[in-house]
């Protein structure tokens, strides 16, 4: 290829190498220059432009790149994997139906360094892809290759592709867990409730759930169960973790005839993990950490075996490499403050402060700041930091934004501390992560509370801590009031104020949005616990100025 600045009567049928205004229009890189466009650039008083030009033997980045890209789709099956048309010198492959994109990194490399002129690029190796993601794109850099280098290319695909795609096979699933006097019941629910949601996500039913004795002979009878019943893989959560092969759910797996290939996983979250097969049925003995639905060990080994991989040894090890090594909450305390910590899996709230979000624009309300408004003469900001202080709280933190000065002359006189969000206009998340932030590392937990809720109670706060504080609930939890209405009781109404461990900190300092905590309630149902409040009044905020009307009202009549 032959590069570099022409004259302008020498650039006919050339490649315009650099994006040109001309006029009020803009050429575009890569357009070939025809008689007309010279022409325009000519009465632009424009004399030569940088321009590629083929030499004999050079292919166009489109011939290059469709060329390749149907040798790498050989083998691929087409109801699994779409091929674009060539443009600008890029190919993508994208995926038609949920699987797995899998291959070998050192063949990859050693096609990406034939010529730095092309890059075949992919995502993780048995990365899940879902149908319209990119499973690889193919780029041609320069706009002209020699054809020795495209053959170089093509001997390097050879007759098998670069990489495969092994499309998910649901399966009808069943869920047998085994109890423990340590777990409230509501945490096999939840545990069901988020395995059931895990494997609607890849297209599998959960065919049945069951609860059982932490004995051999009560898990032997559900997995006889499970299988009569149909099932194609079976899923076991312990109530307790699997620490031996001679533990209670190996064991009872053995007990049946049934192998156990693999205990433990190279991947953390999720190490105490088994893999096992009883009458041609895979059974995986789930760790702990699958009873939250973030990304764990479990789901990759789920995901390898319902895209046919064979769960090997060395299919098992290879997952050390990116083993996620994440920080959950699920776990007692974030993995380097739990080598300080001492043996207890959670100690009961030794310092607990407040942030009372004040930093909201109002947007509802119209053009005035709903905090400043006035019920009985008293702005309502001051009514919710006024009911922490009255509950017995010691160290509040209000996070302010928006007309930050009024918001602090509505508070004055009161021990409050304040910690200034500067990012307060992108929404409710924000003043979260910052007052989070802003608090001393000593602090074990947090109380949130809004600052639009005039009717919150000190009673309710206390009532809230003191459920915090509780031993009955071991390990991260978060605590946050309900009601329960009398004629609905399976309709439960969650309010505020919210009190997180510190297990959860980094993740509220890492939220985004308008939603505050609520991204993350969703992610830990079984850490959740619930103090039933009688009245679902001081759970109400006010949005608007109807709203207003009405508390205003209500406390009137009080």
């Amino acid at each position: 290829m032959k590069f570099g600045a022409l004259e302008l009567d020498k650039c006919l049928g050339a490649v315009l190498v650099h994006s040109q205004k001309l006029g009020g229009q803009r050429i575009a890189k890569g357009s070939v220059l025809d008689a007309a466009l010279i022409e325009a650039f000519r009465q632009e008083g424009v004399t030569s432009l940088v321009c590629a030009r083929p030499e004999t033997e050079d292919l166009g980045e489109n011939s290059v790149a469709e060329m390749l890209a149907e040798r790498l789709a050989k083998g691929l099956n087409p109801e699994d994997m779409e091929v674009s048309q060539a443009v600008t010198g890029r190919v993508n492959f994208k995926a038609v139906r949920p699987g797995l994109i899998r291959y070998e990194r050192s063949a990859l490399r050693d096609f990406n360094m034939v010529h730095e002129g092309l890059g075949l690029s992919l995502p993780s190796h048995n990365q899940l892809l879902h149908a319209g993601q990119i499973a690889a794109t193919l780029k041609v850099i320069p706009y002209f290759l020699h054809q020795k280098i495209v053959a170089q290319l093509t001997d390097k695909i050879g007759d098998a592709p670069l990489f495969t795609y092994h499309p998910l096979v649901p399966k009808k699933a069943y869920l047998i867990q085994t109890q423990s006097p340590a777990l409230p019941d509501k945490v096999y629910s939840a545990t069901e409730m988020v395995t059931r949601d895990r494997l609607a996500g890849l297209r599998c039913e959960l065919l049945g759930a069951a609860v059982c004795a932490h004995k051999s002979e009560a898990v032997t009878n559900q997995i006889k169960m499970a299988h009569q019943q149909g099932a194609e893989l079976i899923l076991i959560c312990g109530g307790s973790a699997i620490m031996d092969r001679q533990d209670v759910v190996p064991a009872s797996i053995q007990q049946l005839g049934g192998q156990i290939e693999q205990l433990g996983l190279a991947v953390d979250p999720g190490n105490l993990l088994m893999v096992a097969q009883w009458q041609n049925t895979p059974i995986i003995g789930m760790p702990g950490c699958a009873r939250s639905p973030k990304l764990n060990g479990f789901d990759w080994v789920l995901h390898l075996l319902l895209a046919g991989v064979a769960l090997s040894k060395k299919e098992l090890a290879d997952l050390g490499a990116g083993g996620l090594l994440t920080e959950i909450a699920s776990r007692p305390l974030p993995r380097l403050k739990a080598v300080e910590a001492s043996q207890s899996a959670y100690m009961p709230a030794k310092r607990l402060a407040a942030l009372l979000l004040a930093a909201g624009q109002s947007r509802r309300m119209g053009a005035e700041n709903k905090l400043l408004l006035e019920i009985e003469k008293k702005p309502i900001i001051r009514h919710a930091a006024e009911a922490l202080i009255q509950a017995g709280l010691t160290e509040i933190y209000v996070v302010t934004g928006h007309q930050a000065e009024a918001v602090r002359a509505c508070l004055a006189g009161l021990n409050l501390r304040f910690i200034d969000n500067p990012n307060y206009a992108r929404g409710q998340a924000s003043s979260v992560s910052c007052g989070i932030a802003g608090l001393p590392e000593a602090v074990s937990d947090v109380l949130i509370a809004l600052g639009d809720m005039p009717l919150i109670e000190a009673e309710l706060i206390s009532a809230l801590c003191q459920r915090h504080s509780e031993k009955a609930f071991d390990g991260a939890k978060i605590t946050l009031p309900v009601y329960t209405h009398p004629t609905q009781p399976d309709n439960l109404k969650r309010g505020n104020p919210v009190i997180w461990s510190q297990a959860y900190f980094d993740e509220l300092k890492s939220l985004s949005g308008d939603q505050g905590g609520r991204q993350i309630l969703a992610d830990y149902p079984a850490h959740i616990q619930h103090l039933h409040w009688p009245d679902a009044q001081p759970f109400e905020d006010v949005d608007t100025k109807e709203a207003l009307q009405i508390m205003r009202h209500y406390i009137s009549k009080k």
